[in-house]
């Protein structure tokens, strides 16, 4: 499958590579080329970089590692090259002030990813994962279950049933167990 990482940062990154070694065709993208080269050079397999916008439009599936206070700007730039797309959210709401995380307010009651697919709009089919492993663990947890250990669970959330099981297949391939977790209104 082609998938694009739109943010090749302290999650992108890791994520990426256990979907190139899974064999899927995976662009790195970010504001900062510096990033794309980086993690590009340590992922195996078929991988590729440049900007989120070619990003956007290369991937079937596309992952926005993307801090969240900072998803609905890269959203408002990828704009159309997301419709119709399956859209990984794997964001916390989850900032920085003064150098230390905080957690940010959810506007208007809703869960994390029901926010964000309002951001997205009705014409992106958004699958909430990969959000409950810290990014220093994913990569470790991923290549354990990929090499035959123990699979870690990732759970998922999605209103859109086609989407999730389009998904699923990415969740194991990158050495999970996928675990449905229910709809948005349910998400982490």
């Amino acid at each position: 499958m082609r998938v694009a990482i739109v943010g090749s940062g302290k999650l992108g990154t890791p994520l990426g590579r256990l979907l190139a070694v899974a064999g899927h065709d995976v662009f790195f993208s970010d504001a900062e080329p510096d990033k794309v080269a980086a993690a590009a050079q340590a992922a195996e397999g078929e991988v590729r970089g440049g900007s989120p916008l070619e990003a956007a439009r290369f991937g079937e599936v596309v992952v926005m590692a993307v801090g969240w206070e900072s998803f609905p700007d890269v959203v408002a730039e990828l704009g159309a090259a997301l419709e119709g797309k399956i859209v990984i959210d794997p964001s916390n709401p989850i900032g920085e002030r003064d150098g230390a995380a905080v957690v940010v307010a959810v506007p208007d009651g809703l869960t994390s990813p029901q926010y964000q697919q309002h951001v997205l709009g009705e014409r992106v089919r958004l699958v909430r994962t990969f959000n409950t492993k810290y990014p220093n663990e994913l990569l470790d947890l991923g290549l354990a279950g990929q090499r035959g250990g123990a699979r870690a669970d990732m759970p998922y959330w999605g209103d859109d049933d086609a989407a999730k099981k389009a998904v699923v297949p990415l969740i194991e391939d990158a050495g999970f167990t996928a675990i449905d977790g229910g709809g948005l209104s349910e998400a982490l």
